[in-house]
């Protein structure tokens, strides 16, 4: 990733870097989400949750599941990150739905590269100014995209008003590049620790949004 953020996240003290486990609640938007929510669920919980691996490093998980179904499904991003360097080590994602599962992962990463698990653990921790190009891991394959500061909004949790940094990532249209088909939205309250309190993740053509259900 750029310096610059590398840098940021180099001076967090350690206490912003502790072990969690937030809870959302999601909900399929729009119309083409409507018309997949036929087909699919349109709503459900969700969970953000870090912890420290024997090996010192983080992982960094986003569990989506849904109430809406009997059977067990799920779909999950989740990342290895050197907390000294802020380096996506690996990076799984993995759904489950009518007993059919699909896994993905990269054993390694290259310097620079995330996928939306640690992009989000990222850029709460340095809440980056400027735009800046990055390079992002899903399914599978590497996609160029911008992470672009949207300035402060306010959301609400559980009923109450709370301050926020909006943040969007967009895919790079680059014509020797392959061109991402998500979009993801990142609403971090102006707390010590940065709590994502809104997330829009985006991918063709369904949109779900995710929001806090209690901030701790």
């Amino acid at each position: 990733l750029a310096p610059l953020l590398l840098g940021a996240l180099l001076l967090l003290p350690a206490a912003a870097r502790a072990d969690e486990s937030l809870q959302y609640r999601w909900r399929i938007e729009g119309f083409f989400g409507a018309l997949a929510g036929l087909f699919f669920p349109s709503h459900g919980d969700a969970s953000l949750s870090q912890s420290t691996l024997p090996s010192g490093n983080l992982q960094s998980s986003l569990l989506i599941t849904s109430d809406e179904v009997k059977d067990a499904s799920y779909f999950s991003y989740e990342a290895e990150i050197e907390p000294a360097t802020g380096r996506t080590v690996t990076a799984r994602s993995s759904q489950l739905w009518q007993g059919k599962q699909k896994n993905k992962a990269s054993p390694l990463l290259e310097s620079g590269t995330v996928d939306v698990a640690s992009a989000i653990h990222l850029l709460r921790r340095t809440l980056p100014t400027t735009s800046q190009e990055m390079e992002i891991w899903s399914d599978g394959k590497l996609y160029p995209v911008l992470v672009k500061p949207a300035g402060p909004e306010t959301r609400k949790v559980g009923g109450k008003s709370v301050e926020t940094l909006h943040f969007t990532i967009r895919p790079l249209v680059r014509p020797e590049r392959r061109v991402w088909k998500g979009e993801l939205d990142l609403w971090f309250a102006r707390d010590p620790q940065s709590t994502p309190v809104e997330m829009l993740v985006a991918r063709s053509p369904a949109r779900l949004r995710l929001e806090l259900v209690q901030k701790p």
